[in-house]
């Protein structure tokens, strides 16, 4: 659908709209940062001086058109099990979200007072917006965490590093990687590095196998430093890359100057679960006049071929590898026990970093299921406090998951019954 009409929408059909966000700069940091112990060698080293801030350009924030706004949505209305707002002028506005997953992860944030939270589930192949939540218990009054980008994209870029690799044939899941961890030299696998999240390995993989050119190719089919059309603006995901083995590394890894929006995260997870096809994302699933026709409609467009197929079914086997044996597995590892999941397999790709717009422990998870055949993709972020802590990214999206099959097990068990 044309922005134009969007931008009708937006006065029209019951979104409001406030001042973009204030500056902020934000700075990003971490105890260990990539740096070259050798020629062809990255290893961990820990550093006196933070992170180069990749936002620190108050023009990210100030910036018209790159600046995100709020969307506050009048949820209070039902019909069809589908959120829907009614005008007095007869028109109707459908929207794509789920009420029990939007409901649902509400209350879930809501309850584990996460500092702040954002959840964000679509459809990869129509692009609908399933559920779109965003909570703050450190600051109830924030807004825009689901638009803005000013989020450390972390190890969650190692998806495109391995995009990339694959993609170009330089490696495989089985392709043997060797690097030094710990001052000792060790192989292992791209896959197993995947699901263990290596940053050494990630770092070798782009040494070895790729150039920030390549790289930089492969974050622009993902749409990195892009506009994304949706009803209204969200922050451009940025990435600032520097030119050198050490910036090449530090980029593949995860610790690069990469900026992340969680609407973004879901595109990119969305793209390898329908086999490297992004498609754009909506959420208002269509306008209907007083007489019944449908005026505007979301119809599903290509935003961008991103990966191949084969390429995609490849990265879609290591992500189910995070979840039964890496980063992933602590908390899903009691899946089984649910009957909602115990037959679903399910992929995704961690990731975390320190960040500080909004300041604190940044934890990432994008994940889809099921894994053979993707029919809800998910990305998660939360920004715990340094000290205190109850929940990650990865337990959001594990209670999303769980939720979002439930309430189809419950839809199916009914429809038996009666």
């Amino acid at each position: 659908m044309h922005i134009g009409a969007f931008l009708i929408l937006l006065s029209t059909f019951g979104f409001f709209v406030s001042p973009p966000l204030s500056s902020a700069l934000p700075i990003i940091d971490d105890k260990a940062r990539l740096s070259i112990c050798r020629k062809g060698t990255a290893c961990l080293a820990p550093v006196l001086k933070k992170m180069r801030d990749p936002f620190r350009r108050p023009s990210l924030l100030n910036d018209t058109e790159d600046g995100p706004q709020d969307l506050s949505l009048r949820l209070n209305h039902l019909e069809g099990g589908r959120f829907v707002v009614p005008f007095k002028n007869g028109l109707k506005t459908v929207y794509t979200l789920n009420p029990s997953l939007q409901y649902g992860m509400k209350d879930y944030f809501r309850k584990n007072k996460v500092p702040y939270g954002v959840f964000v589930a679509m459809d990869p192949y129509s692009g609908k917006i399933l559920a779109l939540v965003e909570h703050s218990s450190k600051e109830p009054r924030a807004k825009h965490l689901a638009l803005r980008a000013t989020y450390p994209a972390a190890s969650i870029f190692k998806l495109i590093t391995a995009s990339a690799a694959i993609e170009e044939k330089q490696a495989v899941p089985a392709t043997e990687i060797e690097n030094l961890h710990r001052s000792r030299w060790s192989r292992t696998t791209l896959a197993d590095a995947f699901a263990a999240s290596d940053n050494n390995a990630f770092a070798e993989v782009a040494l070895r196998y790729l150039n920030t050119k390549t790289l930089m190719s492969y974050a622009n089919r993902f749409k990195f430093n892009q506009k994304i059309p949706f009803e209204l603006p969200i922050q451009v995901s940025r990435i600032r890359p520097e030119h050198s083995r050490e910036g090449l590394a530090n980029l593949a890894a995860g610790f690069g100057d990469v900026g992340l929006s969680p609407i973004h995260a879901a595109l990119i997870g969305s793209a390898i679960a329908n086999d490297g096809v992004m498609v754009n994302p909506c959420l208002i699933e269509r306008v209907v006049s007083s007489s019944g026709k449908t005026i505007l409609e979301c119809t599903p467009k290509v935003f961008a071929t991103a990966i191949s197929p084969n390429t995609a079914a490849q990265l879609r086997q290591m992500m189910g590898l995070t979840i039964t044996k890496g980063t992933g597995h602590k908390a899903f590892k009691s899946a089984w026990k649910e009957p909602a999941l115990r037959e679903i397999e399910i992929g995704g790709k961690t990731g975390s970093l320190t960040g500080d717009n909004p300041a604190g422990k940044v934890t990432w998870f994008v994940g889809m299921a099921p894994l053979d055949h993707p029919e809800v993709v998910i990305s998660a972020l939360i920004i715990n406090n340094r000290r205190n802590w109850k929940i990650k990214a990865s337990n959001v999206a594990k209670e999303g998951f769980q939720t979002y099959f439930n309430a189809k097990r419950k839809i199916r068990l009914a429809s038996k019954q009666s």
